[in-house]
């Protein structure tokens, strides 16, 4: 797993990198200002952010959107010298991880990583389907939503489609838990979900997705859970 620590105090972000470092044995990068974060999480795969909320004379809630829209996947966990007082900010925009209260308890930066280990175990699950005598392995993390028409089920990710004979409740059982039933004929991955309006998901890339009656309630739930809300 790779972990970016962002705070304008070197001295934190040393420790921080060491502490990852010895006893989880990730990969750490370290970056003090909005370029130099941004420019990472465009050349590398980040799974972690470790942000401070106020970031010299920038701003960590805003920074942390910014990495979201680069990579939507990427967790985050804010640092704060001020207890709760943007946590309001934060929940109504970002579904953040927790939060680091200075000074840093390593306890809880633990607790944090082993949960996202779980969810970071789950994203890397793989899919095995077959199709005109071919067999694929698709990441489940890369898949956007699933389609069935008729006997033939459409799996979308954001460069390929891929096709199979498969009943799509088989696929329900098979996906990880930010996977949703949101209709008859669609399976959603809640984690590519841009908005939610009434009778649609809309995602990311733009497309619409529906969602009908009879699981509008737990789309509903499971999209505002996925924000923190």
């Amino acid at each position: 797993m790779n972990v970016l620590i962002c705070d304008d105090d070197i001295l934190i972000s040393k420790s921080l990198s060491d502490y990852i470092c010895n006893k989880f044995n990730y990969k750490t990068f370290i970056s003090s200002n909005r370029t130099d974060t941004i420019d990472i999480v465009k050349n590398h795969n980040i799974d972690l952010l470790i942000i401070d909320i106020i970031l010299g004379n920038d701003n960590g809630i805003a920074l942390s959107k910014d990495v979201k829209n680069i990579n939507p996947n990427v967790q985050i966990i804010f640092i704060t010298g001020y207890g709760n007082t943007y946590y309001n900010d934060i929940f109504d925009n970002i579904n953040p991880q927790g939060f680091l209260e200075k000074p840093i308890q390593y306890n809880v930066l633990n607790f944090f990583i082993k949960q996202i280990e779980n969810n970071y175990k789950k994203k890397k699950a793989k899919l095995k389907i077959s199709y005109d005598f071919k067999e694929y392995i698709i990441p489940t993390d890369k898949i956007f939503y699933i389609q069935s028409s008729k006997r033939i089920c459409e799996i979308i990710t954001e460069s390929e489609t891929f096709r199979c004979y498969k009943k799509l409740s088989e696929f329900s059982e098979e996906l990880p838990d930010f996977f949703i039933r949101c209709h008859q004929s669609y399976i959603v991955n809640i984690n590519y979900v841009k908005s939610h309006e009434i009778g649609q998901f809309t995602l990311i890339n733009g497309i619409i997705v529906p969602i009908s009656n009879s699981y509008a309630k737990e789309a509903k739930n499971l999209y505002l859970m996925n924000l923190g809300g």
